[in-house]
């Protein structure tokens, strides 16, 4: 049976619990947040199966990448605004939509947890749209990508690496008929530190939640915020060096323990395609401006991800791009660990100890004065011109 005996070890796939002839695994949270494999002792029958399949334990060797790489934007222009960055995966979603197929991936239940789910319709695209800086949910999800391949249906799942790898490991063989997207994360947040965000927020409003943009663009692309909304009609933006959830995430202190040594940053994926954010289109296409709207980065590794991206080519727009160069200045986070918080164990012991989220970011990672008043300031700046004006400098003039 497998043993989790390092953290650092379990990526929480659930493609241990998923592949259980007989049920004896379950996932659960950690006093963290993070779920890990459980096992009933009394029932398994020790088939080895769980072992097997841990994406983690069972890694698969390097190969040399493909390079094929591109830069794309969505020609629908709300739905770039919509998106994190060029709304590229909104159109590869759509076609396989449009070929009778279903897409898997995260979306937010109506208490915003982040869970992946499966959309058949184009309707409900929008689901999928925008970043979700928290570990999805998969239970179940596997179990459920293999009965629609095995019913025929073409099948697109987009997720972490880990979770693409995960998926992989459990179906145990290649389907003509599966599509994999990953994206180049900086790493999974707890789950638990989302819910007491969530939490702290509503009692700060006064109102429950009914929207979350985590990278929303009301300042640009290069100045997005998180963006949530309430139900007496009230909002709250902050950036990602004030804001609570995205303080935590980014200086790494909520982050699960397997990202820091993560086994799948690498330039080679399994997945068919990788996206990411391209921050300076004029570094890779000089005859084209950036207009602070945003594009997305894509990576190409395989027959089926090239046939996908040239399926989109009505919907899009796209440019060649050098896959080492796109590696080396925007998409860093494919192949660098963030490093461990000195004060994550800390922080996780004071939130579990009962102190708000709010008084625990203030202890470990406090919010600098400048940052503050930047936050304060950014509406006012954004309408003089004058922060994009400082974007303009700091991308050197371009």
């Amino acid at each position: 049976m497998i043993t989790v005996t390092s953290k650092k070890d379990c990526c929480g796939c659930t493609a241990c619990a998923g592949v259980c002839p007989l049920g004896c695994i379950t996932m659960q949270a950690d006093s963290e947040g993070f779920v890990y494999p459980v096992i009933d002792a009394s029932k398994c029958i020790n088939c080895g199966k769980c072992d097997k399949i841990c994406p983690v334990q069972n890694r698969e060797p390097e190969t040399t990448p493909r390079k094929t790489a591109y830069i794309m934007r969505n020609n629908d222009a709300d739905i770039v605004r919509n998106s994190t960055s060029g709304g590229a995966t909104s159109a590869f979603c759509e076609a396989v939509v449009k070929e009778g197929g279903v897409v898997f991936g995260a979306v937010y239940d109506e208490s915003f947890r982040v869970m992946h789910r499966c959309i058949d319709n184009a309707e409900q695209l929008e689901l999928f749209r925008g970043s979700k800086y928290v570990q999805s949910n998969t239970e179940g999800i596997f179990a459920e990508v293999k009965k629609q391949l095995e019913s025929g249906r073409k099948t697109l799942f987009i997720g972490t690496p880990c979770q693409v790898a995960g998926l992989k490991r459990y179906l145990g063989r290649d389907y003509d008929r599966l599509l994999t997207i990953d994206f180049v994360c900086h790493a999974v947040p707890s789950p638990m530190v989302w819910d007491l965000y969530r939490k702290t927020m509503e009692k700060k409003f006064g109102a429950p939640i009914t929207s979350v943009n985590f990278r929303e663009k009301s300042f640009g692309y290069h100045s997005s915020t998180i963006t949530l909304t309430f139900a007496n009609g009230k909002k709250s933006q902050e950036n990602t060096l004030t804001d609570l959830m995205m303080k935590s995430f980014f200086d790494s202190i909520s982050t699960r323990p397997s990202c820091h040594e993560c086994a799948f940053r690498r330039a080679d994926r399994v997945s068919d395609l990788t996206v990411f954010d391209c921050w300076n289109i004029t570094r890779y296409v000089p005859s084209v401006k950036d207009d602070d709207k945003g594009y997305t980065a894509v990576l190409v590794h395989s027959d089926k991800g090239e046939e996908l991206l040239k399926s989109v080519a009505d919907k899009t727009v796209s440019y060649s791009a050098d896959f080492d160069l796109l590696l080396q200045y925007c998409g860093v986070m494919a192949l660098k660990n963030p490093p461990i918080h000195p004060q994550r164990d800390a922080f996780f012991e004071a939130l579990n100890n009962g102190t708000g989220l709010e008084q625990a970011v203030k202890t470990y990672i406090p919010v600098k004065l400048s940052r503050k008043v930047f936050g304060k300031t950014k509406r006012t700046l954004h309408r003089l011109g004058i922060l994009k004006l400082m974007k303009r400098i700091k991308a050197g003039g371009k």
